[in-house]
């Protein structure tokens, strides 16, 4: 069970889920399965995104700033987190300010939206910590809210395998150790919050 909670917390980690996302959105959004172009550009900016915040980890793993890759210890996470944030803040920038590609305002929100949580993310581990994965699971979740309510379509299978894809990313944090139930539930909540606050 051990290994099994070690793929999911991997397959499933914080800096995969903008991808992940973005991939839920091509397939719910009509928008986006309609503009290719738009979707070519933006799987690009968050591929980099994801890549450049790994390697900065990876860095900083090196030189002993941080001692493992989940970011255990709650003292090592705000420099981790504020690297991440610059990038998230760089990407909406650039996406703001393109001339190249027009992206529409709901998909500059997306982007904002990864911004608030990391940021809000980011003043909460000066005092406590939280769950980063379950963050992430509860900002895919209000993502696809959003589209429910604005296309006032519901697809059951999707808000199905959203909300065992959390359940799953909870029980690997708990089973690994690496959170409390109270810090799983805190992630997940101040995902949602932030991301669905920041959308409507």
């Amino acid at each position: 069970m051990t290994s099994l909670a070690k793929v999911v917390s991997a397959i499933l980690h914080p800096l995969c889920m903008p991808l992940l996302t973005l991939s839920l959105l091509l397939a719910v959004d009509g928008y986006l399965a309609h503009r290719l172009g738009l979707f070519a550009y933006l799987f690009v900016l968050l591929t980099i995104n994801t890549l450049a915040p790994a390697l900065s980890l990876w860095i900083l793993k090196r030189r002993g700033v941080i001692s493992d890759w989940d970011i255990q210890t709650r003292a090592e996470r705000p420099l981790p987190f504020l690297l991440v944030l610059a990038y998230y803040l760089m990407a909406y920038a650039l996406v703001v300010n393109s001339t190249a590609v027009e992206v529409p305002l709901f998909y500059r929100n997306v982007l904002l939206a990864l911004v608030v949580a990391t940021g809000s993310a980011w003043v909460v581990t000066w005092k406590a910590k939280i769950s980063m994965h379950m963050l992430a699971q509860g900002g895919i979740l209000a993502v696809y809210l959003h589209v429910a309510l604005t296309d006032q379509f519901w697809d059951m299978r999707w808000l199905s395998a959203l909300l065992l894809s959390a359940g799953l990313v909870g029980w690997s944090r708990l089973h690994l150790g690496a959170h409390t139930a109270g810090e799983v539930y805190a992630g997940f909540v101040l995902g949602l919050a932030s991301v669905w606050i920041t959308l409507f």
